[in-house]
C-alpha cells in the first residue's frame, strides 16, 4: 500500500489522518511485536527496526508535496469533549521536517546498530526503546492537540531514560539515565502548567488555531499571564534541549550506547525543545521578552558550553558540549526578533535546525567507530588514526568541517546566514547591541571551530599516543560505515545543491513559522560581504587560539579543582543525594512514635468537628433521633451484629492470627451485607480485595518470630481506645440519623443515571461511573496499583539476583580452592 501511495498519486484521496497515524503508531506497533519476531530473526532482529524506520521515511516523503502546495492535512479523533482534549494530528512544513530527520536519522542508526550492538546484547530491548523513542518523536511533530504534544513529549523522556540506562549494571549510566529524566520530565511538568494556562486564555487546546488565528494571538499577548506562561513553557523547552541552568543532564546522558547518543542527544530528542519554541515563535515573538529570555538564554549557553567543551577529553563529552552549544545556536535564532521585524532568524535557524542533524549525527558515529574499535573514548590515547581509518578519516573531516562552518559544507551556509541574522538584529536594537550581539556571534564561531579542529587533530593527525591501541585500529565492517558516508554525501550535498532541500523540506518549514516569508536564497559565494569577512576572521581568530588550547585546557582544570563547589552539578548532586535524609528529618521532626497515637488523635479531632455543629443544632430545636432510619429488617440487624463482634474480636485478640481471622470475617460479611443490598459488583470486589488482603497478612505474620503482641497495651489504655472508638462511631450514628443538620440534595447517583447514555454512550452504569463519570479517579488507582506491582517485581527480582551472586561467588570460592589444591599438588618446576 506505502509503495503504491508513494507512486500512484491516485491514493491522494487517502485521509491524511490516517497517513499521520500510521506513521506514529507503526514504530508503537512494531516495539508490542518485536519480541516475537526477535526470537525468531534472533541477532538479526534490527534490520526489522531498519525497516520500520524506512517505512516510515516513505510515508513521510509521501506527504511532502502537499505540504509544499499547503495544502491541510489534518485531522481529529474527539476525546475529552468538555475539557477541549482532542486526538488532532496535523502535518506542515515544520512538522514534516522534524518527521523527516527523526525517521532518516531513525534509518541510519537503526542500520548503524546492526554492526555496533554485540549479539551478547539484550537486543530485544535496545530496539524496543528505539523504536517508542521514535514514535514518541513522530508524536511530537505530527500532534496539534497541547495535551497530546505533552503526553507524546514525556513518553520521550521515559524512552530516554530507558536507553541511557541501557546498561542496567553500569553505576555512571543510572546515574545519567535517572538524572536526564528528572530534569527533561520535570521541565515537561511546568510546560503542561503553561499549555493549560495558554487552554484558559485562549478557549482552545488546538495548537493550529493558536498560532493562526491573530486574535488569539493578540488576547494571550495583551493577558497578564503572558510572560507567567512564556517563562513556563520556555522552561519544558530548555530542559528538553539542555540549555541554560539544565544543560547538565546531557553530558552525563553521553553513557548510553553511541547509537543511542547520535538518536536522541544530536538529531532528534533535543530537537524537541528547539521545535516547541518554533511552534510557538508566531505567539510570542515580537516583544523584548522573548529576545531577552530566548536570544539570552541561547547566546550565554552557546559560550559557556563551547568553552566548557575545550576541556573535555572524552569523545562524547566534547560531541556533548557542542551538541549543547549548536543547540544554542538555534536557541539564539529564534530568539531574534523585534517588534517591527518579528522573524529575523527564522530562516536561518530553520535551515541549520536540517544541516545539525546532518554533521552531528555523523560525528556521533563517527566517535562510535573510533571508541568501537579502540577500546576507548578518551582523546589523549589517540592520534595518527588517518593512515589505519582512511575512509573514517576522510568522513571525520567532512562533518568537522561542516559544524566548524567551513566551504562547501551545509555548516558553513547555515553559519554564514546565522552571522548574518546576528548583525541585523544587532541594527535592530542599536546602540552597544549592534557590537555585542555579532561579536557574541562571532565568539561562539571561534569556539566552535576550535573543537571540531581538535577533534581531527588529536584522533587522525599526529603521531599515535598509544602504539598499542594504535596498531589493533583498523577501519570497521560496511555495515558501520555505510550511514556516516550517506550522512557525508548529505552534507556535501547540501553544502553545494541547497535549493532542492531548501524548496522542499526547509522553505515549508520556514512559512509555517512565518506565513509570506520571502524565500530563503542561499549560496556559497555571495561577495565580499559582511559575514565572510566574519568567517574569516572566525577561522583566523579559531587558529590563533587553537594555538593555546592546551593552557586554556588547563586553566579551566585548575578552576574545576579549585572551585568545586561553585559547580551546577554539585548543587544536583546535593539535592537529589539529600533528599532522602532531609525528608526523614522533615518527617521525623513531625512524625514521632507509632501511628496509633496518629489515629487516636485524628479520632478526637473528628469527634469535636462532629460533636459541635450537632450540640448547636440540638440546643436550637433540632431533632437527634429519626425512629424510623432505625427500622431495618431483622436479618440485617443480625448481619450487622456479626460484623461488630468480628470488628470486636480484631481489636482485642492477642494473637495476631486470631486477629486477622476476625479482621478477615469482618470483611467477607460486609461483602455479604452488600449482595444482600443487591450490589453484586462491590460484593466481588471486597470479596477480592479481601482475600488478597488476607494471604498478604498472614504472609507477614508467618516471618514473625512471635504470634502474639510483643508490648499489649495496659487496661487503662485498652478503655481509653475503646472509649474514643465508640464515641467517634456513635457520632457518626447521630449525624446520619439527625433530621435536618443537612440540607436536602439530590445524589450523584441520579445524575448518573440520566446522564449515562446521553454523555457517555454505555448501558451499564457501573462501567459508566468507573470509566468515564470517575475515570481520573480510576487512571489513579490504575497507576498506584502499577507502581505497587512494579515496587514488587523489584523487590523479588532483587532477591533472586541476591541469591544468584551469592551462588556465583560461592562456585568461584569453590573454584578457587580447588585451583590452590592443585597448585599444592603440583611441583613448582612443572
Amino acid at each position: 500500500m506505502l509503495l503504491a501511495l508513494l507512486y500512484d498519486r491516485s491514493f491522494d484521496s487517502v485521509d491524511p489522518f490516517i497517513i499521520l497515524a500510521f506513521i506514529i503508531f507503526l514504530p508503537f506497533a512494531a516495539a508490542f511485536v518485536l519480541p516475537i519476531i526477535g526470537s525468531k530473526m534472533k541477532e538479526k532482529i534490527g534490520w526489522f527496526a531498519t525497516l520500520i524506520s524506512f517505512i516510515c521515511f516513505l510515508a513521510v516523503l509521501y506527504l511532502i508535496p502537499n505540504v509544499s502546495r499547503e495544502e491541510n492535512l489534518s485531522g481529529i479523533i474527539p476525546w475529552i469533549n468538555e475539557l477541549g482534549i482532542n486526538f488532532s494530528l496535523r502535518a506542515d512544513g515544520l512538522s514534516i521536517l522534524l518527521a523527516a530527520i527523526v525517521s532518516f536519522i531513525g534509518i541510519m542508526i537503526m542500520f548503524y546498530s546492526n554492526g555496533y550492538m554485540s549479539p551478547k546484547d539484550d537486543l530485544n530491548r535496545y530496539y524496543q526503546y528505539l523504536l517508542v523513542f521514535m514514535g514518541s518523536m513522530l508524536g511530537i511533530a505530527f500532534s496539534d492537540n497541547l495535551i497530546l504534544l505533552f503526553l507524546f513529549w514525556e513518553l520521550t523522556s521515559i524512552s530516554s531514560f530507558l536507553l541511557i540506562g541501557y546498561y542496567r549494571d553500569t553505576e555512571k549510566s543510572i546515574y545519567g539515565a535517572r538524572k536526564a529524566l528528572l530534569i527533561t520530565a520535570g521541565g515537561g511538568l511546568f510546560m503542561l502548567l503553561g499549555f493549560i494556562a495558554i487552554g484558559l486564555v485562549t478557549g482552545t487546546y488546538e495548537i493550529s488555531q493558536i498560532v493562526s488565528n491573530p486574535e488569539i494571538i493578540l488576547n494571550l499577548k495583551s493577558s497578564p499571564d503572558f510572560a507567567g506562561i512564556l517563562i513556563l513553557i520556555l522552561i519544558g523547552a530548555f530542559a528538553k534541549s539542555a540549555q541554560g541552568i539544565f544543560y547538565i543532564w546531557l553530558p552525563n546522558a553521553m553513557e548510553a550506547p553511541t547509537p543511542v547518543s547520535a538518536f536522541l542527544h544530536s538529531a532528534t530528542m533535543v530537537k524537541a525543545g528547539i521545535f516547541l519554541i518554533a511552534r510557538f515563535h508566531p505567539v510570542f515573538s515580537g516583544t523584548d521578552l522573548w529576545f531577552y529570555l530566548v536570544s539570552g538564554t541561547g547566546m550565554i549557553t552557546m559560550i559557556f558550553a563551547g568553552y566548557i567543551a575545550i576541556r573535555q577529553t572524552d569523545l562524547k563529552a566534547i560531541l556533548a558540549y557542542s551538541t549543547i552549544s549548536q543547540l544554542a545556536y538555534l536557541v539564539t535564532m529564534y530568539g531574534f526578533t523585534t517588534e517591527i521585524l518579528p522573524t529575523i532568524g527564522v530562516s536561518a535557524a530553520t535551515f541549520h535546525l536540517l544541516n545539525h542533524s546532518t554533521f552531528k549525527a555523523c560525528l556521533f558515529l563517527i566517535v562510535g567507530i573510533v571508541a568501537h574499535e579502540l577500546g576507548t573514548r578518551d582523546i589523549r590515547e589517540m592520534g595518527g588514526l588517518a593512515k589505519k581509518m582512511p575512509i573514517t578519516f576522510i568522513i571525520a573531516i567532512i562533518a568537522a568541517a561542516s559544524m566548524a562552518g567551513i566551504p562547501p559544507f551545509n555548516g558553513y551556509l547555515s553559519k554564514e546566514l546565522f552571522y548574518e541574522s546576528s548583525i541585523i538584529m544587532g541594527q535592530q536594537i542599536g546602540g552597544i547591541w549592534s557590537a555585542i550581539i555579532p561579536m557574541t556571534a562571532l565568539a561562539g564561531g571561534v569556539l566552535t571551530f576550535m573543537y571540531s579542529l581538535r577533534l581531527i587533530h588529536k584522533v587522525f593527525l599526529g603521531k599515535p599516543a598509544n602504539e598499542e591501541m594504535y596498531s589493533k585500529a583498523h577501519e570497521p565492517g560496511a555495515i558501520m560505515l555505510i550511514p556516516p558516508i550517506i550522512l557525508a554525501a548529505l552534507i556535501v550535498l547540501i553544502g553545494l545543491f541547497p535549493d532542492l532541500f531548501i524548496e522542499y523540506l526547509v522553505q515549508p518549514a520556514i512559512n509555517s513559522i512565518a506565513p509570506g516569508s520571502e524565500k530563503l536564497h542561499v549560496q556559497l559565494w555571495h561577495g565580499f560581504t559582511r559575514p565572510f569577512i566574519m568567517t574569516v576572521f572566525t577561522i583566523a581568530i579559531g587558529l590563533f587560539f587553537y594555538m593555546k588550547y592546551d593552557e586554556i585546557a588547563e586553566s579551566q582544570n585548575r578552576f574545576c579543582s579549585n572551585y568545586k563547589w561553585f559547580s551546577l552539578n554539585n548543587l544536583y548532586d546535593k539535592a537529589v543525594n539529600n533528599a532522602r535524609s532531609e525528608s526523614a528529618k522533615i518527617s521525623g521532626s513531625i512524625q514521632r512514635g507509632p501511628p496509633t497515637g496518629y489515629i487516636i488523635w485524628m479520632l478526637v479531632f473528628t469527634i469535636f468537628l462532629i460533636l459541635i455543629p450537632l450540640s448547636g443544632f440540638y440546643f436550637s430545636g433540632g431533632n437527634l433521633f429519626d425512629p424510623s432510619i432505625m427500622r431495618l429488617p431483622a436479618s440485617e440487624y443480625f448481619l450487622l451484629a456479626i460484623i461488630v463482634i468480628t470488628a470486636i474480636g480484631a481489636a482485642i485478640a492477642p494473637k495476631y492470627i486470631v486477629a486477622i481471622m476476625s479482621l478477615s470475617a469482618m470483611g467477607y460479611l460486609v461483602a455479604l451485607l452488600y449482595a444482600y443490598l443487591k450490589a453484586p459488583d462491590l460484593a466481588m470486589t471486597q470479596v477480592c480485595v479481601e482475600t488478597l488482603s488476607t494471604i498478604l497478612f498472614l504472609a507477614v505474620i508467618m516471618k514473625l518470630r512471635k504470634k502474639e503482641a510483643v508490648n499489649p497495651d495496659p487496661r487503662s489504655d485498652q478503655i481509653t481506645k475503646l472509649l474514643i472508638g465508640f464515641i467517634s462511631g456513635f457520632s457518626f450514628l447521630l449525624v446520619i440519623m439527625a433530621t435536618g443538620i443537612v440540607e436536602p440534595f439530590v445524589p450523584f447517583s441520579e445524575y448518573f443515571i440520566e446522564n449515562a447514555i446521553e454523555l457517555t454512550g454505555g448501558r451499564n452504569i457501573v462501567n459508566v461511573i468507573v470509566v468515564d463519570f470517575r475515570g481520573y479517579d480510576t487512571i489513579g488507582e490504575i497507576t498506584v496499583l502499577s507502581l505497587a506491582a512494579l515496587c514488587v517485581y523489584n523487590i523479588i527480582r532483587a532477591k533472586g539476583m541476591k541469591k544468584e551472586k551469592k551462588k556465583e561467588s560461592k562456585e568461584e570460592e569453590e573454584s578457587t580452592n580447588i585451583t590452590d589444591n592443585i597448585t599444592d599438588i603440583v611441583p613448582e618446576e612443572i
